[in-house]
């Protein structure tokens, strides 16, 4: 992969995740652990990302171009977007497990007072939010992630090999064009397969950014999927893919102009 092209790939792979790893970034793209610094060196020079000791941030908004601060606005309302159609998919009663990631996250924040959950999730930044709705929340995993803030470890899967959901709201890093669902850790991918055989109902909340790309560890398949909720209107090959697979398509969520 050219150096421009990978650069491009960093900056949105922090902008999703929040906060990434030179680690994470080395896994993600097959390169050194100096070129992947080299890169860092340089976005943060042009201002499109924020270093910390051993990886980057997305960069603040006043160092942000007005391009740039349109971009993370359209996703943010995309997440927003996906996140109030989800929700209709819940039933009072159910047993719910949020994943971790920022679309998941937007889904407790928008959970409505009329539904009792059963909540669990392997996100403490999501069970924070859920706490508000919910109430008392199950918070599984035993060791922190610290560049996706993710709960994982043998207890986490202890836990959801012995626990069925009615629905999971699941997050990828990526939805390949050959119908894999992958991430970029492979503690994380364990977490998200367990996912996906303990739900009754799996919805695969995943913005457009995710659609086409390739991450590290595959985990699942579309076929192990239920919902497909997007903000973005699916490719042709996309659609076909997923339709094939049986999965219901939730997609074209933004408003038009």
């Amino acid at each position: 992969m050219l150096p421009d092209k990978r650069r491009e790939r960093i900056v949105r792979m922090v902008n999703d995740s929040d906060r990434v790893t030179v680690e994470e970034l080395t896994e993600a793209f097959g390169v050194s652990g100096a070129t992947i610094r080299r890169d860092l060196a340089s976005l943060a020079e042009d201002g499109r990302i924020e270093r910390f000791h051993g990886g980057a941030l997305p960069a603040s908004s006043e160092d942000s171009d007005s391009s740039e601060s349109g971009e993370t606005a359209t996703a943010s309302s995309g997440k927003r977007a996906i996140a109030e159609r989800a929700v209709d998919e819940l039933s009072d009663g159910d047993a719910v497990f949020f994943d971790t990631g920022p679309t998941a996250k937007e889904i407790a924040k928008v959970l409505p007072d009329a539904h009792s959950l059963l909540a669990a999730t392997n996100s403490p930044e999501t069970a924070f939010e859920l706490r508000e709705t919910c109430g008392e929340v199950k918070v599984v995993g035993d060791s922190l992630r610290p560049t996706s803030d993710a709960l994982v470890g043998p207890s986490a899967e202890s836990y959801l090999r012995k626990t069925n959901f009615d629905v999971v709201f699941l997050e990828t890093d990526a939805v390949q064009s050959d119908g894999g669902l992958s991430v970029s850790n492979e503690d994380e991918a364990r977490i998200k397969s367990l996912l996906c055989d303990g739900g009754r109902l799996v919805i695969l909340v995943a913005d457009g950014s995710k659609l086409g790309r390739q991450s590290f560890r595959e985990f699942a398949n579309v076929e192990d999927i239920d919902i497909l909720v997007t903000e973005t209107a699916l490719s042709d090959e996309m659609r076909d893919m997923f339709e094939r697979a049986g999965v219901q398509i939730l997609d074209n969520l933004l408003p038009t102009a």
